[in-house]
């Protein structure tokens, strides 16, 4: 989805075991149910798709390469009882285009639910995510490239894709957006109190409540408590997240392929990744300048993912200086989305651990996302030269999936110097919610700023204790949810 231009501010399709019939049943009683309720805002890019796939052959052939393509779904994860590919009901590639139209025809208006610390947000993302699922024809069709002829583009599946995200955004920027606003606020893990709008009746739309602000700390900007704010040295994390180092699919010298922490050090063009797609400082960082991209040489990393129910606006994670600000935008060839993005399963496990480690980050760099880069200086130890360290630090925020996009506040600008924890760097809107973190070596050296690992204090806090309610089912939950519903249900 392409950047919202307006200024920093508070704010599973079944089924293996059913007849194709049955389900396009099931899919027509829902979609009357919400063009009852709000109409579709996502007509013209469903009619544009349904109109290229009757005129292009490239299309057409397309479609029926991505259906031959699909595959099983990996171990654990079964709908309705059946571990086939749930795209299969379709039945061949003209079905499979139908069932993509019915698919984001719902979709359109869909609004994510919570019951207690967990959320259904994530449902249709994953759904979607196994029409590509370990086949190539399927990627390459989402990320306009002819599955025939991997030299030429193809961008029909590409455009829809944007243009729909356009049109969800408008939907999920509009009132009707707003009605399940005060189920989530019902629960005390999201800690309502602490922003500045407490009320369900508050928020105009799904996106003014997900882009929620927090009250301000001295009346300066909304912020949480700042771990010793005096030392220079301390790091801070940049929003509410769950904090994991970088991993990336490597290749041994065997050809055996192994999971990794990125330790160090990162590179230009890191290690051989099996997609092609290494983690690469040069691609992550757009269009800053060669010379502050070489800084990063040798460097580490972290990833801040955040969740739907938390704070969703991003700060500076350390005091600084910024040298470079960007927004690569979305809907170019740099920053498509996660569309395509095979290692879902591994992204959203069914254990629910968001961005462990084991999820390949590789992809990332490719996706919408913002890029800024802090000069940091801090103290060296007394009676050492020099007596002043230096670094960098890169702050990129990451859009995902269908509406990932991100918003840079007014204060990001080269020049501005920036205090961590307080000084706003932006906020993302509903489907954007990754931080990637990348640090320098200390200049003038080989040694680490950063270790790539989390290191806190007693009296932070390291988790939140869950409640026993699965999220809400939807249409394209895994069985396990289902599963785990039924056995809170029988409990209760």
């Amino acid at each position: 989805m392409t950047p919202s231009t307006r200024r920093f501010e508070s704010l599973r399709m079944p089924k293996g075991s059913l007849p194709c019939l049955a389900f396009l049943l099931v899919a027509a009683m829902a979609m009357a149910q919400g063009a009852a309720a709000e109409g579709y805002p996502c007509h013209k890019s469903i009619d544009a798709l349904d109109a290229a796939y009757k005129a292009d052959p490239a299309t057409r052939a397309a479609f029926k390469a991505t259906f031959e393509g699909l595959q099983p779904l990996p171990p654990g994860y079964s709908y309705h009882g059946s571990t086939a590919n749930p795209w299969q009901t379709s039945g061949d590639g003209k079905g499979l285009v139908q069932a993509v139209m019915d698919f984001y025809r719902q979709v359109c208006t869909l609004l994510p639910q919570i019951i207690g610390t967990n959320d259904n947000a994530l449902d249709s993302i994953q759904y979607f995510a196994w029409l590509y699922y370990d086949n190539p024809a399927g990627r390459m069709m989402v990320e306009g490239i002819d599955p025939q002829d991997p030299t030429r583009p193809l961008d029909t599946v590409q455009n829809f894709l944007i243009q729909f995200n356009k049109e969800y955004k408008i939907y999920m920027d509009s009132r009707p957006s707003a009605r399940k606003v005060a189920e989530w606020i019902e629960d005390p893990r999201l800690e309502i109190e602490d922003y500045v709008y407490t009320q369900p009746s508050d928020y105009h739309s799904w996106n003014a409540f997900f882009a929620r602000n927090l009250k301000s700390k001295d009346g300066v900007y909304p912020s949480r408590p700042v771990t010793m704010p005096e030392r220079d040295y301390v790091v801070v994390s940049p929003t509410d997240c769950i904090m994991n180092p970088l991993v990336q699919m490597v290749e041994t010298e065997s050809g055996r392929v192994d999971r990794r922490l990125i330790e160090n050090p990162l590179q230009q063009d890191t290690v051989l990744d099996v997609k092609d797609i290494p983690i690469s400082v040069s691609d992550l960082l757009a269009g800053a300048p060669a010379a502050l991209k070489k800084r990063f040489d040798g460097g580490s990393g972290l990833a801040c993912v955040l969740m739907p129910n938390t704070y969703h606006h991003f700060h500076s994670p350390v005091d600084g200086v910024i040298r470079y600000a960007e927004i690569v935008e979305a809907g170019t060839p740099a920053a498509f989305g996660t569309f395509g993005y095979s290692d879902w399963p591994n992204w959203v496990p069914l254990d629910g651990n968001v961005g462990r480690p084991g999820t390949d980050f590789s992809q990332f760099q490719g996706f919408q996302r913002g890029v800024i880069v802090i000069e940091v200086t801090y103290a060296n130890l007394p009676g050492k030269k020099p007596s002043t360290l230096r670094g960098y630090v890169a702050s990129i925020p990451v859009g995902l999936d269908t509406v990932g996009s991100v918003v840079f506040a007014d204060q990001v600008k080269p020049g501005a110097q920036v205090i961590k924890g307080i000084t706003p760097f932006g906020n993302f809107f509903f489907g954007g919610s990754l931080n990637i973190l990348i640090f320098s070596p200390i200049e003038g050296t080989d040694a680490q700023m950063l270790s790539p690992a989390v290191q806190t204090r007693m009296g932070n806090q390291i988790g939140i204790l869950n409640t026993p309610y699965p999220a809400p089912t939807t249409p394209w939950t895994p069985d396990a949810g289902r599963i785990r519903d039924r056995k809170i249900q029988r409990r209760n």
